[in-house]
């Protein structure tokens, strides 16, 4: 029987997220009689990696404290020849920078890199430098077409090492009975008549939040039982506290913070809003509203528009506008019909291009076709 391909997936950390639950999802359900995979944090562990050590996964953190240290690229170089590492999978911009630049020191395992967004913020130093390792990369795994069309068009990375491998996520059929959905409810501070809106990411500038809570206070005037469920924590979250109490509305938003399961909250909720400003590359987050039949108001931005189709699983609005993201919103808050013909489009979606399953058995399939090609490279 043929040794299992040891497999790296390397990662800055490993908090509690998009990326991160794409790593978990994967490194979980790859074939392990064919994979024998690790995961390496390069800075630091967190709440994913402790859920990956106590579920059999090996995690190692490395603890790195600069960036810019030839010796700690030297030192993961060191580890990957030791470990016999044949293909490495990095997520992230630094993460995939610093990995590449070690595998130069090794004989060279297959490279897969995932860009999980749009990192218009970056440097033209930065699209140098990615654009430079790209050559020496076997595949680039872009989690939607949007970020496909920003790694070619403003990275300069050539095409045919690009492709497109759909986030995708897991969300178990769970029987909640009506007694224990109003439990749920009432533990947030809910009634059993409110509409509950939404919305999980972290509390970060480019998720939107203020727009969010200027269009809530809107769409709330006119309906009393209104509440909004303010998944996740982040730099903002204060001054989101203060916003809210200054709109008037801090009775009605629930920050719930960080929640490794989302899913009991999802199932209280009645729609899911996004309302990121300039960059999101295929959200997680949204996938798992759909998958648990909720419709949507989301921003033009990204990969969003991949997911939401719009007038049938949802809304799309224009990025920063406020009254557009109101209007959204109240059309589903007034009308249930509307809102269950949307969630159950949403569930059709979900099913046709956003599962676990197709996302792991893409991966699987590239990492084959990859160390074919290798193979046959070293003996021509």
């Amino acid at each position: 029987m043929n040794k299992r391909i040891k497999v790296i997936h390397i990662v800055e950390d490993l908090k509690v997220g998009g990326l991160e639950k794409v790593i978990a999802s994967l490194v979980l359900h790859l074939d392990s009689d064919k994979y024998d995979v690790q995961v390496y944090c390069l800075v630091r562990g967190g709440a994913i990696a402790d859920e990956l050590t106590a579920r059999g996964v090996s995690v190692r953190v490395l603890h790195l404290k600069s960036y810019h240290d030839p010796l700690q690229v030297i030192a993961l170089a060191r580890i990957i020849r030791r470990e016999a590492i044949q293909l490495i999978h990095s997520h992230g911009y630094f993460a995939s920078t610093f990995v590449r630049l070690a595998a130069f020191l090794t004989p060279l395992p297959v490279m897969v890199t995932h860009v999980h967004s749009t990192y218009t913020q970056f440097k033209k130093r930065n699209f140098f430098v990615d654009r430079f390792l790209s050559r020496f990369t076997d595949r680039v795994v872009c989690v939607s077409r949007a970020v496909q069309r920003f790694v070619i068009d403003d990275e300069g990375i050539e095409e045919q090492r690009t492709c497109v491998v759909y986030n995708g996520a897991d969300i178990p059929p769970v029987i909640s009975t009506p007694e224990e959905r109003m439990r749920r409810k009432r533990q947030w501070g809910i009634e059993e008549n409110d509409v509950v809106i939404i919305s999980v990411a972290s509390l970060t500038e480019n998720k939107g939040y203020n727009l969010l809570l200027d269009a809530f206070e809107r769409a709330s005037r006119s309906r009393p039982g209104l509440k909004l469920l303010v998944v996740g924590d982040g730099p903002l979250k204060e001054a989101l506290k203060s916003r809210s109490a200054d709109l008037l509305i801090e009775k009605k938003v629930i920050f719930t913070g960080e929640q490794e399961e989302v899913q009991p909250l999802l199932q209280i909720a009645d729609l899911f809003v996004l309302a990121s400003l300039y960059r999101e590359g295929l959200s997680v987050a949204l996938i798992e509203a759909s998958a648990s039949g909720l419709p949507v108001v989301a921003t033009q931005v990204g990969g969003i528009p991949e997911i939401v189709e719009e007038g049938a699983n949802g809304y799309l609005v224009p990025p920063g506008d406020a009254d557009r993201l109101a209007g959204a919103i109240e059309r589903l808050v007034r009308d249930p019909d509307l809102r269950k013909r949307m969630g159950q489009q949403g569930k059709q979606v979900y099913e046709a291009k956003f599962t676990q399953s197709k996302m792991v058995r893409q991966i699987e399939n590239l990492y084959d076709q990859l160390i074919e090609n290798k193979t046959h490279a070293s003996k021509s």
